[in-house]
């Protein structure tokens, strides 16, 4: 339309090169990496083990210190300044990534995550918040399957805390690896 084009003709946007391959401020592409920081919803790995657990096949125990200057929180609803409760299953699925790329390491540049395995139901309860105020959210992912097909998937259930007060329930999640170039 003419009058977008003289909109942009007459208001460029500038200094915003493109980025290129040898860029050293580029990480190396891996398929299946886990988030950059801000939507990295785990600051330390507490635990992680492939076996064990309730089921036999592992769990992982990951935390996060509540920083009430953190982006999510002004994104928000207005005057409502909480996590949004995506973020806590996020949190979740990111230990269930976490595991699946300690378990299968060899598959961290071939394969990439299908970050809630296709065709799987779910269910989550959420009974609280996460405000400014909080100090730590503590996320629980107990392994309750693990399928070791050529794209493997890993099932949990899992608990989100915050300040040592369960808050939500997830079960019968799944992440799985797929060839990078699955459709």
């Amino acid at each position: 339309r003419p009058s977008e084009r003289a909109g942009a003709e007459r208001f460029p946007i500038k200094a915003a090169p493109p980025l290129t391959p040898d860029d050293a401020n580029v990480a190396p592409h891996e398929p299946a990496a886990l988030p950059a920081r801000a939507l990295s919803m785990i600051d330390e790995i507490r635990r992680l083990t492939l076996d064990g657990g309730p089921h036999g096949f592992g769990c992982v125990r990951g935390v996060k210190r509540v920083d009430p200057d953190e982006w999510f929180f002004a994104a928000h609803f207005f005057r409502d300044p909480v996590m949004p409760g995506s973020l806590g299953l996020e949190a979740f699925i990111q230990l269930l990534k976490t595991y699946a790329r300690r378990r299968w390491p060899h598959l961290c540049r071939s394969h990439r995550f299908e970050p809630i395995a296709v065709g799987r139901p779910v269910t989550w309860k959420y009974r609280g918040q996460v405000i400014p105020t909080n100090r730590q959210i503590t996320v629980d992912a107990f392994i309750t399957a693990v399928d070791e097909s050529p794209t493997p998937t890993v099932v949990g259930r899992g608990f989100l805390r915050v300040d040592g007060k369960t808050i939500y329930e997830m079960t019968d999640f799944a992440i799985r690896l797929v060839t990078e170039d699955a459709q």
